[in-house]
């Protein structure tokens, strides 16, 4: 069900919808390519203005697949604290939907991945989670 109070950004069943900051080359495109019922919302500063926030929720209604998607400079591990913030302050609304876990940076560097505090977030997410630098297009 979409967000309760929000309307979303993306019509019912636009064919792309692209999660991109401000003045920012990096996005997440999700790819709907059976026309199915969709809802997209910005999460930071507007759904939730306090706490750790990722930048973008996108709902797959019909499958009951949600995206949160974080876009980020370089600091994976605190762009995956952000998506479990996310998660954590809607999972009322994102009850009985299959979460998955979006980051979309400009830079992945081996260093940052390899972190304990990021290799926590792989572990628990594994294959929920993608990690991409500059974009991130993908069939919803």
């Amino acid at each position: 069900m979409p967000l309760k109070g929000y309307t979303s950004d993306c019509g019912r069943n636009d064919a792309r919808i692209i999660s991109r900051d401000r003045n920012s080359q990096r996005h997440h495109c999700g790819i709907n390519k059976y026309g199915a019922y969709v809802t997209h919302y910005r999460i930071d500063g507007v759904v939730i203005v306090k706490g750790k926030k990722c930048d973008f929720l996108l709902i797959n209604e019909d499958k009951k697949t949600a995206y949160l998607i974080e876009i980020k400079g370089a600091d994976l591990s605190e762009a995956a604290r952000q998506l479990a913030g996310t998660e954590e302050a809607l999972s009322e609304q994102l009850s009985g939907y299959s979460v998955h876990y979006r980051i979309v940076a400009s830079k992945c560097k081996t260093q940052e991945i390899e972190t304990a505090s990021f290799k926590k977030f792989r572990l628990r997410w594994g294959r929920r989670l993608k990690y991409e630098t500059g974009r991130i297009e993908e069939e919803i």
